[in-house]
């Protein structure tokens, strides 16, 4: 018998391969392996098993840590730390859905524009710190590292679609090395 938790996941990694709207009950069913009425004993209707889905996944994702290396002995360690941590956040199931799914929807629905606005809080807030800490060693020389983690985290957010949408390993050192070069 499928579980709640089965259909939740079948519907985020549907509604990121298909789209979301364009996910069915009748498709989230059979790759269930479930009878398409046997949803409604999990869930009122398709509207709420929606908003449970991008709920969970939500506070899988709020619920990491971002790691970073402050015992890095350069900005470039200290960066290339924080990116990959949150690389390998977003690359993971049922994270990486939850975040295609909301670049998909944010500009249709504004929940989903909220949660993007919330992803990229989250992300911002990260880099402003791990900026800060680079300030502090005189490692970097930013007058403003509320535009440097607004600049930061845009191109942070790009790679990450950029690696969700392919195969291509991303290139933190890149990322570190333009960062630094931009603030040296």
């Amino acid at each position: 018998m499928a579980t709640r938790q089965d259909i939740l996941d079948t519907l985020l990694t549907l509604g990121e391969e298909k789209g979301l709207a364009n996910v069915s009950l009748s498709d989230v069913a059979d790759e269930v392996g479930i009878r398409k009425a046997s949803i409604y004993s999990h869930f009122e209707s398709q509207n709420q098993m929606i908003e449970e889905a991008i709920s969970y996944a939500s506070r899988i994702l709020r619920s990491r840590d971002f790691n970073v290396d402050f015992k890095a002995k350069d900005a470039h360690t200290l960066l290339v730390s924080l990116f990959d941590s949150i690389i390998r956040t977003f690359a993971e199931k049922p994270v990486s859905s939850y975040f295609s799914i909301v670049q998909q929807m944010t500009m249709f629905d504004e929940t989903f524009s909220e949660e993007n606005h919330q992803i990229e809080s989250m992300i911002s807030a990260r880099v402003r710190i791990a900026l800060e800490f680079c300030v502090q060693r005189s490692w970097l020389d930013i007058k403003d590292t509320d535009y440097a983690a607004d600049l930061v985290s845009a191109a942070v957010m790009r790679r990450i679609c950029a690696v969700l949408s392919s195969d291509e390993e991303w290139e933190t050192d890149r990322l570190a090395d333009g960062l630094i070069t931009l603030f040296s």
